[in-house]
């Protein structure tokens, strides 16, 4: 029988306060000796959308891989807060101060970055929210399909599209979306992807893949906006993360006419509010130009640890 070593995974649901919500994710705090197969098979054992693999450096700084159940994939807003969060939770960052920051490098092969993220400590001693800094660059194209045709894909009416002077756009750092304003909450709730209208409209030519829905109406949440991504290959049941999106929609915002030069700061709930709800802050200073610093700031739980095996 070959030996196993045995290694510790921690699960946080991020970007919320309550257990069972958010997103959850598995991380591990000491991915040392595991090869790139092994990391794989993992997460295709755990099946979550990221399986986060660490590497402590110095002064912390700490290095980290994110994987599917298929593939690598570059580092996200999600895993970077699941990252922080657990490593200062489970005391392998030590929270020295009010506000601890903690480097994380990504190394994947195209996409290397280092994100910086601050950990704040309450007075139990205990992680609170975690915040990210970003600088990006957008490109936005003005070109859309028309209300008709987005009412189409979206199998909504066109009087749901738009609402306050917000006009969809794609919007693109580094990921294109289109991003289409929607009149309220429950029409977000009710769209449905209808890929033949999509096929048949001028979508498919922008090479945004995903459709980001938001409406400022959040039905007595907290949060300032509701947002829903859809697209070819979402099912209609599913309510993915929306992470990857946050840059692009701060973007967006910022386009907006009567948003002032200025630092601003709103909530966005992804996530229907009988369900699994996720609750992103994002503060962002916004110079009125294609060049944007973003903050995104979230809590998380610590849910779990558990011990595998691998050979």
């Amino acid at each position: 029988m070959n030996q196993a070593t045995k290694y510790t995974y921690y699960t946080a649901d991020v970007f919320t306060e309550q257990p069972f919500h958010g997103v959850a994710l598995p991380v591990f705090t000491d991915a040392s000796g595991l090869t790139d197969t092994q990391m794989q098979n993992i997460s295709n054992e755990l099946s979550a959308t990221s399986t986060i693999f660490l590497y402590a450096g110095s002064d912390n700084h700490w290095k980290m891989r994110v994987f599917n159940k298929d593939h690598e994939i570059p580092a996200s807003i999600h895993a970077v807060q699941a990252a922080s969060y657990v490593l200062a939770q489970t005391g392998a960052v030590t929270l020295e101060s009010r506000h601890t920051m903690i480097t994380i490098i990504s190394e994947m092969k195209g996409h290397e970055q280092v994100i910086n993220s601050y950990v704040s400590k309450k007075e139990n001693g205990d992680a609170g929210i975690v915040q990210q800094t970003y600088d990006t660059h957008a490109a936005i194209d003005y070109y859309t399909p028309t209300t008709e045709e987005l009412a189409a894909m979206l199998s909504l009416s066109p009087a749901d599209i738009g609402f306050d002077h917000y006009r969809p756009l794609i919007v693109s750092c580094g990921v294109p979306y289109l991003i289409v304003p929607i009149m309220s909450y429950n029409a977000i709730r009710e769209a449905k992807f209808n890929e033949a209208a999509w096929s048949n409209s001028s979508a498919p030519m922008s090479l945004a893949q995903e459709i980001l829905l938001f409406a400022n109406n959040t039905d007595d949440n907290p949060a300032d906006f509701h947002a829903r991504l859809l697209g070819p290959a979402i099912a209609h049941h599913e309510d993915p993360p929306i992470g990857g999106a946050i840059a692009a929609f701060a973007s967006h915002i910022c386009d907006h006419p009567h948003v002032q030069a200025g630092t601003h700061v709103f909530g966005i709930q992804r996530g229907a509010n009988d369900a699994r709800k996720s609750l992103f802050y994002v503060e962002m200073d916004n110079q009125q130009s294609k060049d944007l610093t973003i903050r995104v700031g979230g809590h998380a739980v610590l849910m779990s640890d558990t011990r595998i095996r691998v050979a």
